[in-house]
């Protein structure tokens, strides 16, 4: 979102982004004014799902008093699905103020947490929010999501009833274009000489984390490092495993400074995802982007039928294995660290296919575009 407020700028527009983050106010000439809001509810807040979900209905208050007293004729309001229920803000402002807006679903709210097991597929709750989400759906002058299997998915789910754009996310940050024996983060945490699988970002309710930490168990007596950096829901189910089967080939580590992922990208021959039965459909896994900008392989966890194994398997970007077979994705990268030469090829392949299909300035002119045509 800073990526797309900052270069919007650059491309004329006048953007004010309103956020519930931590951080100074700014208001320059040549960058996005940034509201923030929360503030009060931030300090005095406990953490969980119930404070979470004050500040987020805060956070809508605010927002919605913000823009009805600052928005202006003329003015689009670009909503993001998180949390969820900021949706809301959209119909509201185009009831009130007759201004149009466009809502982009990172994923399918609440297909996502009926796949986490948050929210059961039948209750009166699950279907309260499947109305809300269908509302904000019908009310908005274009719906934007991440991929075209998100499209189809929302189409099952909601029929046809607004323009729908697809409009990828792009990788933030690339690898530096230097041999891992010499990357100084890899150096630094003493795995420059090991075959090394990475996996960066989330670890999210809806990502099959088990399926990666049994193939480290497999190769537990084999030189292959598996480096998991980020947090999340699912941070204690590394944590848990490392301890029980002592897995000295897998580091955990924190989330990265922006300034650090050029090194930590390239540090590794391949880089995992990993999605639960169901959640292909419902998310686009961003983390994608940053992997084939890097010029590294994909180690794909996925049903094989999916979108996303389809696209790996026929541009011949890596492996794919459908969850829990941990058996075939070991043997698999194991053949693969005794080939360096295919993976040097998969990694060409995977930074080719970037260029071609993908990335930040074609992304950011689709929704320049798409703004354009509304304003």
């Amino acid at each position: 979102m800073t990526d797309l407020a900052c270069d919007l700028v650059s491309l004329g527009w006048r953007v004010a982004v309103l956020t519930a983050t931590a951080g100074p106010k700014t208001s320059l000439p040549d960058a996005p004014m940034v509201v923030r809001l929360n503030n009060a509810l931030r300090r005095q807040s406990r953490a969980g799902v119930f404070g979470k979900t004050m500040r987020g209905m805060q956070f809508l208050v605010s927002s919605l008093i913000w823009c009805l007293v600052q928005g202006r004729q003329g003015d689009v309001i670009l909503i993001v699905s998180n949390p969820p229920f900021i949706g809301l803000l959209g119909p509201l402002l185009h009831t009130l103020r007759g201004l149009p807006y466009v809502f982009v679903f990172q994923d399918l709210f609440p297909q996502t947490a009926v796949i986490s097991g948050l929210l059961p597929p039948s209750s009166p709750v699950t279907s309260s929010w499947r109305w809300l989400m269908s509302w904000v759906y019908r009310q908005s002058t274009t719906t934007v999501v991440l991929s075209d299997s998100m499209r189809q998915q929302l189409i099952r789910d909601l029929g046809h009833q607004r323009p729908i754009a697809v409009i990828h996310n792009w990788a933030v940050e690339q690898a530096l274009a230097s041999p891992r024996a010499s990357n100084p983060f890899a150096l630094k945490h003493g795995f420059q000489h090991r075959f090394t699988v990475q996996y960066s970002g989330n670890f999210g309710r809806l990502h099959d984390l088990d399926t990666l930490l049994e193939t480290a168990c497999i190769l537990l007596s084999h030189p292959v490092q598996f480096v998991f950096i980020g947090g999340g829901a699912k941070q204690s189910q590394i944590d848990a495993s490392c301890e029980s089967h002592a897995l000295t080939n897998v580091l955990r580590l924190p989330y990265q400074p922006r300034a650090t992922l050029p090194y930590s990208l390239g540090a590794c021959d391949l880089a995992a995802i990993s999605l639960m039965p169901g959640a292909e459909n419902s998310m686009a896994p961003c983390k994608f982007y940053g992997i084939l900008a890097s010029g590294r392989g994909v180690v794909l966890v996925a049903r094989r039928t999916c979108d996303l194994a389809q696209l790996v398997l026929n541009e011949g970007l890596g492996l794919v294995v459908n969850p829990g077979e941990s058996d075939a994705l070991a043997e698999q990268l194991l053949q693969l660290s005794r080939d360096p030469e295919q993976v040097e090829a998969i990694g060409h392949r995977a930074r080719s296919l970037y260029e071609k299909r993908f990335g930040r300035e074609r992304s950011i002119q689709a929704y320049a575009s798409l703004l354009e045509s509304i304003r």
